[in-house]
């Protein structure tokens, strides 16, 4: 277990670049800037409902945070970002992380193909006025070279819905079943080959002009995580397709074109619809009791149901299901980021589309035509529901 005090030559290091500074956190004063940093972000801006917090002083840390390496990036003298890293062997983790994340599947097969560390990083957040700025990538950077330092084969981590996107562009690969983490909501576990350069240069990932520089890669490993995890993995990588490819598994799961099954899409062309849906869009499995969306929430995706049945446990009588295929369920999280009014759980194997409002943002600006007609769609189906009402 690498204690963040130790071995500081390789992740001390400050990284510049268009004035913004990653630091690691060795005082007291830091650390505690961090956990205020985390509080303002996760429980002031987002409204997560985590009992954990110390809410008196407006602090968030946990049991990890003893022997993390925490990293934070600051402009001038303010944070606007931080991550946190621990790095040990499946022995330091608390046991429910073991579970989440099949860490003993990884330590039997890390004794054989290398190093026993696994690095694990949570607690990744940016202020809104830098999300668009080379945070969240520098930071990965700097991790990676740690994990490359410290001889570690795979980093973990896990996500929301609206979030995979962004770590599939990265370098990270699905790999195992979803977990709730309460006041967090339903997450999805992920991995980073750190030795996969091939794999790092087929998605076009930043870390690609980092990692094809490394030399005497761990070959073994991969193939190990191929027959462990994905070897036959239904899972649809969301920059490994393309929009054909997309639209192709769409049509099929709905037996219809997309415009004729989602409302969204009905004003769109099967073009721009295309755009979309390949630029925003991600399919996620989903188990039996997996819980959506949660009461209370803020929304970040728009969800569309594509196959399998949802049922919402806060609406009791009657019971109200999600069964269309093409469905919406949940609150707008595309366009605007709204409150969900329902927690919506899956009742059999379940496939749903997840349009990321992240993404949307970025669409927005490169296809502001497109995206407008999303926007005048759905506050048109707001208002028809409001006269229904």
């Amino acid at each position: 277990m690498i204690n963040n005090n130790e071995k500081t030559n390789s992740c001390s290091t400050i990284i510049a670049e268009n004035s913004i500074e990653i630091c690691v956190a060795k005082t007291p004063a830091e650390k505690r800037a961090i956990y205020h940093f985390r509080y303002q972000i996760y429980v002031e801006e987002m409204s997560k409902h985590l009992v954990a917090a110390d809410h008196d002083n407006k602090l968030l840390y946990d049991e990890l945070d003893e022997w993390a390496i925490l990293l934070y990036a600051k402009v001038g003298s303010e944070i606007i970002a931080t991550y946190r890293i621990n790095i040990g062997t499946m022995a330091n983790f608390p046991q429910k992380i073991i579970e989440f994340l099949a860490l003993d599947t990884f330590n039997n097969g890390i004794i054989e193909h290398g190093s026993r560390k696994i690095a694990y990083a949570t607690k990744v957040m940016v202020t809104p006025a830098h999300r668009s700025s080379p945070a969240l990538y520098l930071f990965m950077a700097k991790c990676y070279e740690i994990c490359c330092y410290e001889q570690v084969q795979f980093l973990l981590g896990a996500c929301n819905f609206h979030l995979l996107r962004l770590y599939e562009q990265l370098g990270f690969r699905r790999y195992y079943k979803n977990f709730l983490d309460p006041g967090y909501g339903l997450l999805v576990p992920l991995a980073m080959l750190i030795d996969d350069v091939e794999h790092l240069r087929k998605l076009r990932s930043p870390l690609f002009r980092i990692a094809r520089k490394r030399q005497s890669l761990n070959i073994k490993a991969i193939e190990w995580f191929d027959t462990a995890f994905t070897g036959n993995s239904s899972v649809i990588n969301s920059q490994l397709t393309t929009e054909e490819e997309l639209w192709s598994i769409l049509c099929n799961r709905l037996h219809c074109p997309p415009t004729a099954g989602i409302t969204l899409l009905q004003d769109l062309s099967e073009t721009e619809a295309k755009k979309l849906l390949h630029n925003c869009g991600i399919l996620v499995k989903c188990a039996p009791d997996d819980i959506i969306t949660f009461q209370g929430d803020v929304s970040y995706t728009y969800n569309i149901l594509i196959s399998g049945k949802l049922k919402s446990l806060t609406v009791k009588r009657p019971n109200k299901e999600y069964v269309t295929p093409g469905q919406h369920f949940g609150a707008n999280g595309l366009t605007e980021q709204n409150t969900h009014t329902e927690d919506i759980a899956a009742t059999s194997y379940t496939e749903i589309l997840a349009l990321s409002g992240i993404a949307f943002q970025k669409f927005y600006r490169s296809h502001p035509e497109i995206a407008h007609k999303v926007v005048k769609s759905i506050i048109n189906s707001k208002k028809k529901l409001a006269r229904i009402k």
